[in-house]
């Protein structure tokens, strides 16, 4: 399926040619499953779980980053900028979209990247960055981040400076990605009047940045709709509260009200929107039980059948969320959609090509593979002819009994399980 111009620019015919855009997207507009597995599981009475398929939005790389970078990287190449500086955690999914798309339309792209506890994500995310054409830069703070790309952008002023997540941070910075989620909140009206499905009582949805969420509560109260947006806290609260969501929601409408004065002047309040805290666990990007137990029983019951996967910074928080939400007795008549942010395409292939050759990133990145190992191949000295064939080499899953058969002797394979049952922490959270 090709990808059409915005929804938006259908509902608002004057905003085209004054709100930037490229086409970017391959697939829209994604669709809506049903999770009936899921719903049986909880042993819902007269409830619904529908699954938001941003994770098919691109060919490459899905998610929710392609439909903010349509808008962004729009106004980018309008005021002919030559690179897009970034910031964000070591393993930043932001980060992948980044590199991925610049290298598409033939930008360059500059990363800052900050600390975030090690995992085999983080050093996936590394290689997938520098393969791509990104140029990293090592920060030990994300506050440090900010200042050091702030500098850089001093420095480069041919490079257009996109915050976090693409939102704007402490309300500084251009609303345009969330004006991409409120074009997609639009995309999803036109499914239900389609009746694809019911006008949801809820929406749950990661927020690593607050932008995705501040669109679709936006979006919702342009459109009149009662759904309210539950988003679940995965990062700082610095970048994750009330009044930063209530701020871009803001932001967002008077920039389009601005080009087309026939957009509603709707109010944003706490009413239209909920965040949901206690799935972050000590710190971002740190694995919980609940996080990785979400991840493991919607791949068993939908993803595996369906082609897609959770993680477990973003989207299994989030859908541990929902599962505690549908738990209790009172949210079993509820109709809720899960708003899928996280990528599904397999990006192994590309992994492979890197050949785990490390050393050809910046030093200051070399301690992250050297210091703990995530690979059952590096801890069994797995012979190259068989670590190729298997479908556990470079894989995402990196617990590789989940995947995969080993080949080898069982003694090995348990020297494996026990290095990296030690390995992997998680918090009780």
């Amino acid at each position: 399926m090709e990808n059409k111009k915005p929804t938006l620019f259908d509902v608002y015919p004057n905003l085209e040619g004054k709100v930037p855009w490229v086409s970017l997207l391959t697939d829209t507009p994604s669709r809506v499953d049903r999770l009936k597995e899921l719903e049986n599981y909880l042993d819902l009475k007269g409830g619904a779980i529908y699954f938001k398929r941003d994770d098919k939005v691109h060919n490459i790389y899905g998610g929710n980053k392609p439909r903010k970078f349509e808008f962004i990287f729009g106004e980018a190449l309008l005021k002919k900028k030559k690179g897009i500086i970034t910031l964000g955690g070591i393993g930043t999914n932001h980060g992948i979209a980044c590199a991925i798309i610049t290298k598409k339309l033939g930008l360059k792209c500059e990363l800052f990247l900050s600390l975030q506890p090690l995992t085999w994500h983080v050093q996936r995310s590394l290689l997938l960055y520098n393969y791509f054409g990104a140029k990293l830069h090592f920060t030990k703070s994300f506050e440090l981040g900010i200042l050091k790309s702030l500098l850089f952008r001093l420095f480069h002023p041919k490079y257009f400076l996109m915050s976090i997540g693409g939102s704007p941070l402490l309300g500084v910075g251009t609303p345009l990605g969330s004006i991409g989620f409120i074009n997609a909140l639009f995309e999803l009206k036109q499914q239900v009047d389609q009746g694809l499905l019911p006008e949801p009582d809820y929406i749950f949805v990661a927020a690593g940045s607050s932008g995705t969420s501040a669109g679709l509560t936006a979006g919702c109260q342009l459109l009149g709709l009662k759904t309210k947006v539950y988003a679940v806290n995965v990062s700082q609260d610095i970048v994750v509260n009330s009044k930063a969501i209530i701020k871009i929601a803001k932001k967002a409408i008077k920039y389009l009200r601005k080009r087309d004065d026939s957009v509603e002047n709707v109010d944003i309040s706490e009413e239209n929107f909920e965040i949901i805290k206690g799935y972050l666990g000590s710190g971002y990007g740190v694995k919980t039980i609940k996080g990785q137990n979400a991840v493991d029983l919607i791949y068993k019951l939908e993803g595996k059948k369906s082609d897609f996967k959770l993680e477990t910074t973003y989207t299994g928080k989030t859908m541990a969320a929902m599962l505690d939400f549908l738990g209790k007795e009172e949210n079993k008549s509820k109709k809720v959609l899960f708003w899928n942010t996280y990528n599904s395409n397999n990006l192994d292939k590309y992994l492979k090509e890197t050949k785990f050759e490390f050393q050809k990133l910046p030093k200051k990145f070399h301690k992250y593979y050297t210091r703990k190992k995530f690979q059952c191949w590096q801890i069994t000295e797995c012979p190259e002819e068989i670590r190729n064939r298997c479908n556990a080499y470079l894989n995402h899953e990196y617990r590789f009994w989940k995947v995969s058969e080993c080949q080898l002797e069982a003694s090995k394979k348990e020297k494996a399980i026990n290095y990296l049952n030690e390995i992997i922490q998680l918090e009780d959270a």
